[in-house]
């Protein structure tokens, strides 16, 4: 009877085990968050890259943006409102300008944050409309002569996305998305919404696929710390003080301009536009290369200035502000990587 009951107390204390280790498992282990691989970044990011394709084209009658969602999913805006439910969410992507050509959301500079059961993640938008009437300039026109042509504008819609995601069966989905327009000007009851913490590492990849290269988790660890560099500086993640959000971006002793150090990166910061809904920095063609045991890289930029509502309302569009690219180095330091360097190359015409 005794070792009965001692074999009955272990096999109860093995089943404990196993449960606390499924349980770590899923939260990643002491905290309360999911460990997520670098396959699942990859896959989300895939999912909003599909947003935009789905939604300026209508495919599948509207289906294939529908389907991006949970079975429960909502895209919630301040123009249309909540919409829940595939059919819904089909009609929704119908309306407007359609087709198998057009092009309109340009999504960029995004960045995604583990959660206790799934992912939140946080990007910029911006609306392009391309002019459909092309000026004439005669047959057989050589192309320097159609340089400086204005051929598109920007909507007068812009602003940010947040997103709540779910893996279900069929992979990651939306579950929640917002559309939030951009404005400016301080807003001290809204909170911060994400935060530069570390990606914690996928126990499944953490090696350089060569030695002294980077690992996929490297390389989304670097795309997320610079999709975060806009939400740091035009809104501090949606706080009222962007500066240590935006400092919080570098290295210890780094350089930006005539700005070095903790400090003056901040003070750099604070001296900005911003807002905790100000949407103007996009970031998007990121290259990213291994060197001498760090990290080199650039990127395209786009400073746009979206009206304020009034001038929105009589439709007026954004402007652009500033183009040019970034060139970069990055360090791997005990709170993830961060920028040591940043130069800004503007853009100039040839």
């Amino acid at each position: 009877m005794r070792d009965r009951i001692l074999a009955i107390g272990v096999a109860l204390g093995l089943c404990m085990l196993v449960a606390v280790h499924a349980q770590q498992t899923r939260t990643g282990g002491s905290t309360s968050v999911v460990a997520l691989t670098a396959m699942d970044y990859i896959e989300i990011k895939q999912l909003v890259n599909r947003y935009a394709f789905a939604l300026d084209t209508a495919s599948r009658n509207g289906y294939d943006y529908a389907d991006l969602f949970s079975a429960d999913g909502v895209f919630d805006s301040n123009s249309r409102g909540r919409v829940q439910g595939r059919d819904q969410l089909a009609a929704l992507a119908r309306g407007g300008k359609k087709g198998p050509l057009y092009v309109n959301h340009y999504i960029m500079n995004h960045i995604i944050e583990p959660t206790a059961d799934g992912a939140v993640g946080r990007q910029y938008l911006i609306n392009i409309s391309h002019d459909q009437n092309i000026p004439s300039v005669g047959p057989n026109p050589n192309q320097w002569d159609l340089v400086g042509q204005k051929r598109g504008s920007l909507d007068t819609v812009g602003g940010h996305y947040e997103d709540v995601y779910t893996k279900t069966p069929e992979g990651w989905r939306f579950r929640y998305r917002k559309l939030v327009p951009s404005k400016s000007g301080p807003d001290s009851t809204r909170a911060a919404m994400l935060k530069m913490y570390p990606v914690k590492p996928d126990p499944t990849d953490t090696r350089p696929s060569v030695p002294g290269g980077l690992s996929a988790m490297d390389y989304i660890e670097i795309e997320r710390l610079v999709a975060s560099y806009g939400h740091a500086l035009d809104n501090g993640y949606g706080t009222t003080d962007n500066g240590e959000a935006y400092a919080g971006l570098y290295t210890s002793d780094a350089t930006f301009g005539q700005s070095t150090g903790y400090a003056q990166l901040a003070a750099l910061g604070r001296k900005q536009p911003q807002g905790p809904q100000y949407v103007r920095h996009y970031l998007t063609n990121h290259v990213i290369e291994p060197f001498a045991g760090q990290a080199i890289g650039r990127q395209y930029l786009v400073v746009v200035d979206m009206p304020e509502p009034e001038a929105r309302a009589k439709g007026t569009p954004g402007s652009i502000f500033l183009g040019g690219h970034y060139e970069d180095v990055y360090q791997k330091t005990p709170d993830g990587w961060r920028i040591r360097t940043r130069r800004l190359f503007r853009a100039q015409a040839q």
